[in-house]
């Protein structure tokens, strides 16, 4: 007992930070390889410098044509060749991690991805380096846990991990990057999620920097990425201007969600080929750079210019006022074209823009009130104010907002701006801008791990497939008989056909059984009564308040489509599920499948485990017999798994079976002999 309670969680086990720091280092890579690439590609498209400095040499015919023609190099990437469904970025990520499908995250498809975003991003396209950079690290940490035996709601954590290493990379923003895994990503704080993701998120951001320092100057910017004038707090009064931004920020996020959802359903109104419609996005933003070339990109060169003490205004836009409200809009239209025509890529950054715009809005006409006020240190309050909008997620946008700028005092600013806009925005419907993708494709992301355990685990993953059951038209004496054989308290009653007709409860019939002259006058049919059913695609949410009924242990689960009985899920089972996948607590049942796919738990002793593990390497090449591997080791070979043409396959362990050294061995035993052979438990 002693040891069970000093037993060391999987997440804080040494292997799991191994792995983390692992994640790290892939993040840091990804992050810094999409960015060096992109800006060598801005330059052979655009100029050399930055973006916007680019932008604004370039003739008019030429600003018109570099968009339109990188979107039809991104739309080639991401429709012509790859063949994939129109990506959500970020959504994607969020459907993996918290839906146990992050071994669904394909490496092919995310390369494409990220190619088409290199083009889109490269050539003008208003979208952000943080979905391609996100969505990598994401694919390949989870292709990397695989590498160490990590499976599902493991596998998830790991994806979240990869989504805080690349953000971390791409802001020098470790904190920041976490809390937007754990925040948005994960929705979950619990310790051991966090030590791994810190870990990660760290460890990337590290990478970032040592590979930032030694690259040639121009190529990647190194921390902080935003610097502003030193911050001067004016008195408690200017708070309530911080508030006020705040509020607009509110209305300024309604504004950009509700303009790239009406973008998006535009151009899926359109009957046109995909291959066509971002082309079409391209050529918008095209127009506008024309005119505003500002807008052009994931806005980083912009909001530096606004952030700047003395800004370089165009010469046709005769008060500062004025032009940053045209940034404002053409921004969110830019980045909402780039987007709804099927850009792939992220909205970090651009929301990160509006809000700087939406900031120095409010700061320049504070400024005319009150002389003291210096503008560009709204513009970057606004940056999280309108991020904690949009995102729902106010203690990411903060620090993030602070690691991004390194300006302490700023802190508090942000806190009373973050917070009331992401009151306000709730409170006016503002819905996340990471959710509503998904919530268009029907996905619902649970919020915490509970629901998650809830939503995600269906009943035919618990579900007993050996239902104790009898005919309608069997006679009291078969049901006694039933009953004395199966020792069961439910016996189903079923037709001719197995369509389910009701249940007959031992308790219900416990008065009939001291009658025997009742013999055949009673059939099942008489006996059986009515009980609630569940189907094996619902979710444990879905079935849970039918367990409110005391008497009720199990649940007949039937088909779909014809009603017949195709097993039980009992409220041990379920209780049992629940406690693996929310506490991750150590049971003394171990979960197997049935041909068939039926799943179950079976009683183990405390102590013990069943996991995977490699051959040994001293049995390589030899028969299972001639180990002699249970008196070797002291454990049981439930399973041996072979790799064969890209895929698994399960062997029933013989004697005879010679062991290779790319076979796992499915293992039962004690724990501690398990994990000295390489078992995760």
């Amino acid at each position: 007992m002693v040891e069970a309670a000093r037993r060391v969680p999987w997440a804080h086990a040494p292997k799991t930070f191994l792995y983390a720091a692992g994640v790290g280092v892939i993040g840091g890579l990804v992050g810094t390889i999409f960015q060096v690439g992109t800006h060598l590609l801005q330059e052979v498209f655009i100029g050399e410098g930055g973006l916007l400095e680019a932008a604004l040499a370039l003739p008019a015919r030429t600003r018109l044509l570099i968009p339109f023609a990188g979107a039809i190099a991104a739309a080639l990437l991401a429709y012509g060749f790859s063949r994939k469904r129109k990506s959500q970025g970020m959504a994607d990520v969020m459907e993996a991690c918290t839906l146990k499908k992050a071994e669904g995250l394909s490496i092919r498809s995310t390369l494409m991805r990220a190619a088409s975003s290199l083009a889109l991003i490269a050539t003008g396209g208003s979208v952000g380096r943080e979905g391609p950079i996100v969505f990598m690290s994401a694919a390949f940490s989870a292709r990397f846990a695989k590498l160490g035996n990590f499976a599902g709601p493991r596998l998830g954590l790991f994806a979240g991990c990869g989504v805080a290493a690349g953000i971390a990379s791409a802001y020098y923003a470790p904190l920041g990057a976490a809390i937007f895994a754990m925040e948005i990503v994960l929705g979950n704080f619990a310790i051991e999620i966090m030590a791994p993701v810190m870990v990660a998120s760290v460890i990337a951001n590290l990478c970032a920097i040592g590979l930032a320092s030694v690259l040639p100057d121009g190529w990647m910017k190194g921390p902080p990425l935003y610097e502003l004038p030193q911050f001067v707090d004016s008195g408690p009064a200017q708070y309530l201007l911080y508030l006020a931004l705040g509020i607009a920020a509110a209305f300024g996020a309604k504004l950009f969600v509700w303009t790239m959802r009406e973008a998006g359903r535009l151009f899926d109104r359109m009957s046109l080929p995909a291959l066509v419609k971002l082309p079409i996005g391209g050529l918008i933003v095209g127009l506008i750079g024309v005119w505003l070339p500002h807008v052009w990109g994931n806005g980083y060169d912009a909001v530096n210019l606004v952030l700047s003490p003395d800004p370089e205004l165009p010469a046709w836009a005769p008060q500062m006022f004025s032009f940053v409200v045209l940034l404002f809009v053409l921004k969110i239209v830019a980045t909402s074209v780039t987007v709804g025509s099927g850009g792939s890529g992220g909205i970090f950054t651009p929301t990160l823009f509006v809000g700087a715009a939406l900031g120095l809005v409010v700061g320049t006409a504070g400024h005319a009130l009150f002389p003291g006020i210096v503008a560009s240190h709204y513009a970057v309050v606004g940056m999280a104010a309108v991020l904690a909008a949009t995102t729902h997620a106010p203690i990411m946008a903060i620090f993030i907002l602070f690691e991004m700028t390194r300006e302490t005092g700023m802190l508090l600013p942000m806190v009373v701006a973050a917070i009331s806009a992401s009151v306000v925005s709730r409170a006016i419907g503002v819905e996340s801008v990471y959710i509503e993708p998904l919530r268009r494709r029907g996905v619902h992301i649970p919020s915490g791990i509970e629901e998650t355990a809830l939503t995600t685990t269906r009943v035919r993953d618990i579900m007993r497939e050996k239902a104790a059951w009898i005919r309608m038209t069997a006679t009291f004496d078969m049901i006694v008989g039933m009953v004395q054989k199966t020792r069961r308290d439910a016996i189903y009653v079923v037709d001719g056909d197995l369509r389910l007709v009701g249940v007959i409860r031992l308790h219900d019939i416990k008065s009939y059984l001291a009658e025997p002259e009742l013999g055949a006058a009673i059939l099942a049919t008489d006996l059986a009564i009515v009980v609630p059913q569940a189907f094996p695609d619902q979710t444990l949410a879905e079935v849970l308040s039918r367990f409110d009924d005391p008497d009720l242990d199990e649940l007949p689960v039937v088909h779909p489509m014809d009603g017949k009985l195709m097993g039980v899920v009992d409220r041990r089972d379920l209780l049992t599920a629940l406690s693996v996948e929310v506490l991750q607590s150590q049971q003394l049942r171990a979960k197997f499948v049935e041909h068939g796919g039926a799943q179950h738990y079976v009683e183990i002793q405390p102590g013990h485990a069943v996991s995977r593990i490699p051959v040994p390497r001293e049995m390589v090449g030899q028969t299972l017999a001639a180990t002699d591997f249970r008196n070797r080791t002291g454990l049981t070979v439930l399973t041996v798994i072979h790799p064969q043409d890209g895929r698994e396959v399960r062997i029933v362990p013989a004697p005879a079976t010679v062991l290779g050294a790319d076979d796992a061995l499915i293992v039962m035993g004690a724990i501690d002999r398990i994990k000295a052979l390489g078992g995760t438990v």
